[in-house]
């Protein structure tokens, strides 16, 4: 994640490096810098937002609840924004290019893009609710039943290594998944792969 410093560091270096080689190469321009401080300030900004994921679950009721963390809640704003500013382009702005057909089409495709993040940030981080306890995990989605998983039914888990989502198996099939990036997500990962104390393993399938 964004929040591990070292890897940021390298990210950092790793890009800086690779820019100085293209500049001995390609040579100099003004845009090299404008991407390096573009590059820098994004990295910069999303750690930020990890590091301000909040550990502690929302308690009610003797439940734990995951909640959105400010880079989920910056991802939704965002792509939002962006979806109608390029709605707003399409239908009332246009181009008069000459390659105005093509510049529509590409800006059809930014909406499509952009609208399905929207909706896959909503309904994966505000629209479905995560919540557990001493016995089991619940998650409650829009659209479908209930899933409920008790803790010593977990057989599995593991980390998407592209939506960085967790995902939990149950023995009879059942599945749950929540965002690494939601507030409560540490503490949620740590009741369900916590180590057994007596052997020092875990007692369930690592994150991987």
């Amino acid at each position: 994640m964004f929040s591990n410093l070292r890897y940021v560091l390298l990210s950092l270096v790793c890009f800086v490096l690779l820019l100085a080689a293209a500049t001995f190469v390609l040579g100099s321009s003004a845009k090299s810098v404008q991407y390096l401080i573009t590059y820098v300030v994004t990295t910069l900004a999303l750690t930020a937002l990890a590091l301000l994921q909040k550990r502690d679950p929302r308690l009610r009721e003797g439940w734990r609840y995951l909640s959105p963390s400010a880079m989920e809640w910056l991802a939704l704003v965002m792509s939002f924004a962006l979806t109608v500013l390029f709605l707003w382009v399409y239908y009332f702005v246009g181009s008069a290019r000459a390659d105005a057909e093509s510049q529509m089409f590409a800006l059809k495709l930014l909406i499509a893009g952009f609208g399905a993040g929207t909706g896959a940030v909503f309904f994966t981080s505000f629209a479905s609710e995560v919540r557990w306890n001493d016995d089991c995990i619940e998650q409650r989605r829009p659209f479908g039943a209930t899933r409920t998983i008790k803790l010593s039914d977990i057989v599995a888990g593991g980390l998407n290594p592209w939506t960085h989502a967790i995902w939990i198996a149950a023995s009879d099939g059942t599945v749950i998944r929540f965002s690494s990036y939601a507030n409560g997500a540490e503490a949620l990962a740590r009741t369900i792969f916590k180590p057994d104390e007596a052997s020092g393993s875990d007692t369930r399938d690592s994150i991987s």
